[in-house]
């Protein structure tokens, strides 16, 4: 057992760790609500996820040379405007020891959720029951029109709580090159006219792009971050290709150099956060990795699949991993306390997590960490910590 003092040290390091948005540790605690939850879910209760992942396709329009899903063997898909209603209605239902689930965010690890051609109807959806709504995609459909009419597939997002856009490119030879089709151009018009109808209509759409940086698209850091400011976009929020790790340690001073670059275009409008430090990225092992760390993550997260199964978590959303059991059959109470679940929470990591994301990792080092302090200790420093 640490002392007092190297306790309240270490939880501190956790509340000053990375930049926003990617300060995950500190997201947790940041309202007494979150704060809450988190007490709960150390002292074993029954705690619905707090973000639940939706991913309406296991289909994608893109071919990218970075995407770990690429290797996966694909589920079946079932989600049309019949499956999101019930879906809707099994996830608003859920609630226990006073939480629910707050946020619908609509992604794909296999698949781009704007393929399926209902996703704008489940967007409005889950909005109008109260939930936060995120959306995660290429970008490539969002000019696309809505079925039987003139409405753009923007249009609905434009009105959600966020949007983030994997662009990964500065140039429409680089987006070519990387993913297999040309689009760039289109995507960087719909995000102008995302930022318009933000504008106009006052709907605090947070517009985020990703950009993960690897060999092909090293050299389009800084235009990519010019052109997407310009747009009209809130952050880009970079981080490196750890698929092929080798080439990535290669490049490290060109990529710290070019983020050091990119982020001279800051202003309190306009954020470039790195997922990664300096340092993480000229070392090893900061990429996809669980390490053995005991999975928490999958007690905040989980992801329903293009198949209507519910799984712990969005990475593990793909054919050959075992799902808690369908959600049109079943309630989502009697998925999240069944006992395949229960297995699951004392089980995870396995071989299926390979792929675990940086957010979780870092989620799941600070909640093992909590775990392993006094109750009331933990407790403490929890209802202590400043918003």
């Amino acid at each position: 057992m640490e002392n007092n003092r190297e306790v309240k040290k270490k939880f501190k390091q956790f509340m000053e760790r990375g930049e926003p948005p990617l300060n995950y540790e500190k997201f947790l605690l940041k309202n007494d609500e979150s704060k809450k939850r988190v007490i709960a879910i150390l002292q074993g209760k029954i705690v619905p996820p707090f973000e639940l992942e939706i991913q309406p396709s296991s289909s994608c329009n893109l071919a990218c040379k970075h995407c770990f899903g690429r290797d996966y063997n694909l589920l079946p898909n079932k989600m049309g405007k019949n499956e999101f209603n019930k879906l809707a209605e099994r996830i608003n239902e859920f609630e226990e020891n006073g939480f629910k689930i707050e946020i619908v965010k609509f992604c794909g690890t296999t698949g781009e959720p704007l393929v399926n051609p209902h996703t704008p109807y489940a967007l409005n959806l889950f909005k109008s029951i109260g939930k936060e709504v995120v959306v995660f995609t290429n970008g490539l459909n969002l000019d696309k029109r809505i079925e039987n009419s003139n409405i753009r597939y923007y249009e609905p997002i434009a009105r959600i709580r966020r949007i983030n856009l994997s662009l990964d490119a500065g140039s429409e030879e680089t987006f070519y090159n990387l993913k297999g089709r040309h689009g760039f151009e289109r995507i960087i018009k719909s995000l102008e006219e995302i930022a318009k109808i933000r504008d106009n209509e006052k709907t605090k759409v947070d517009i985020r792009v990703s950009y993960v940086i690897g060999e092909v698209n090293c050299k389009d850091v800084v235009e990519a971050t010019k052109r997407v400011k310009n747009a009209g976009a809130n952050e880009i929020i970079f981080r490196v290709d750890f698929t092929n790790e080798e080439r990535i340690n290669e490049n490290s001073n060109v990529i710290i150099e070019n983020i050091k670059r990119a982020k001279e275009y800051q202003d309190n409008f306009f954020k470039v956060p790195s997922v990664y430090s300096n340092e993480e990225i000229s070392g090893k092992d900061c990429g996809f990795n669980s390490n053995g760390i005991k999975c928490f993550n999958q007690k905040f997260w989980a992801c329903v699949g293009p198949d209507c199964n519910l799984y712990a978590c969005g990475h593990r959303t793909y054919a050959g991993v075992k799902s808690f059991g369908n959600l049109l059959e079943n309630s989502f109470r009697d998925l999240w306390l069944n006992n395949d679940r229960k297995y699951m929470l004392e089980t995870l990591p396995d071989e299926a997590c390979k792929n675990c994301s940086p957010s979780s990792k870092r989620r799941n080092d600070f909640m093992t960490f909590l775990s392993s302090i006094d109750t009331e200790k933990s407790e403490e420093l929890i209802m202590e910590n400043e918003d």
